[in-house]
């Protein structure tokens, strides 16, 4: 924590972990700064005002709009930066002349600082100058915010699809829709989504365009491999069933698997081949309740569990139902049952009976009673899960 201590508002306008603590609101970065703020008092004023600063901004440009409106807040934002940036140097101007009176009488007042220019002469720069810089930083986070969403509207999907004579359907309802290709691959389409293919797919791959959230049922072609293209992301399957979250406004990307498997790939290297049939880049592999979660600010994907993953359909469902069944055994049904792999300890496991009906609770209710009864704990890694455990109740 010893980083901040000498921060000012304006320094923590523009610290990242301060950013993402207002825009995401995770609970560890409230009880991170809930903890510095108690142990530095002095800095309290200055950390709420910059959270209140950051808060309008990013509540403000939550919301979808439209290329109109984009350009609109651009030009009205620039007007309010000039007209403040001239106001302050107007006042300045005045407040210099004020000062310079009294200079030799006035002592050193609060929140005001002196610096000696190379003429000399001695320039103030009281609160309200600092109160001013606050505001231009804001309006100057403002505007990147904005010319990020523009610049992923224009060049991400539209710089995609562009000259490509490609089929587009667009969902503006409020309902999702249901839109079925050539190859029989169904999607089922979100409100404010688009979707961009082919009349007729090539003979070696099958390629659509998605800006916004869509889920794919994909028809099995095995010569022929499904690509779903977003502004970051590609995703590579043959036949499987897996949802796609890719607002261009968005700060992230999302793929998850829901049936069979899929390879996703950075669009950037997957573009940067030469042709269709060189070597495809090294991508991430996602199994059944797996998720890709793909930040845009540090072009990092990360791999872990869906929030709640559900049951993959078998021919030999499971009860789970259980009467003095071995640890190890009622992870094995879970594992089989959501096709999830579970990493742990067959020997300690098999030694621990477990009674409990599991039927009906979600995936992690069920791995939470199992290590209650025989005190263990889990973790999800890289969309695995880790018991640990040192043995059963005596």
């Amino acid at each position: 924590m010893d980083q901040y201590q000498e921060y000012t508002l304006e320094d923590f306008v523009l610290d990242a972990r301060f950013q993402g603590w207002v825009r995401h609101q995770e609970a560890t970065d409230a009880v991170f700064w809930k903890q510095y703020i108690d142990e530095n008092p002095l800095q309290a004023d200055d950390i709420r005002s910059a959270h209140k600063l950051l808060d309008g901004v990013y509540r403000h440009y939550r919301t979808e709009i439209d290329e109109v409106e984009i350009d609109l807040e651009i030009q009205g934002l620039l007007e309010r930066v000039r007209t403040e940036k001239l106001l302050g140097l107007r006042t300045e101007e005045k407040e210099y002349g004020r000062r310079e009176e009294r200079i030799v009488s006035e002592p050193l007042k609060l929140n005001e600082s002196r610096v000696v220019s190379e003429s000399g002469r001695s320039v103030w720069f009281g609160s309200a100058f600092w109160t001013r810089v606050a505001a231009c930083l804001v309006l100057a986070i403002g505007l990147g915010w904005i010319g990020w969403r523009y610049y992923r509207f224009n060049d991400g999907y539209n710089g995609l699809v562009s000259g490509k004579g490609l089929v587009e359907r667009v969902n503006t309802s409020g309902k999702q829709q249901v839109i079925k290709l050539a190859d029989g691959t169904q999607v089922v389409l979100y409100p404010q989504s688009r979707l961009s293919f082919a009349e007729t797919f090539q003979p070696d791959q099958r390629i659509v365009y998605l800006s916004g959230d869509a889920y794919f049922q994909v028809a099995k072609d095995p010569k022929r491999p499904f690509l779903v293209h977003t502004t970051d992301l590609v995703t590579k399957v043959l036949g499987t069933s897996f949802f796609v979250r890719a607002q261009d406004a968005s700060d992230k990307t999302l793929v998850e698997v829901r049936e069979g498997k899929v390879s996703v790939f950075k669009q950037k290297e997957f573009a940067a081949r030469k042709n269709a049939q060189a070597k495809t880049p090294n991508g991430m592999v996602l199994t059944p309740n797996q998720k890709l979660i793909f930040e845009h600010a540090s072009s990092e994907m990360r791999r872990t569990l869906s929030d709640n993953p559900e049951i993959v359909p078998s021919d030999n469902p499971k009860t789970f139902e259980f009467v003095n069944t071995p640890a190890s055994s009622v992870l094995t049904d879970i594992e089989e049952a959501y096709q999830i792999d579970i990493i742990f300890d067959r020997d300690v496991m098999k030694g621990c009976p477990v009674t409990a009906s599991l039927g009906g609770q979600p995936m992690f209710s069920k791995l939470s009673i199992l290590c209650e009864v025989i005190e263990a704990r889990y973790e999800v890694l890289d969309g695995k899960i880790v018991i640990y455990s040192r043995g059963c109740k005596s």
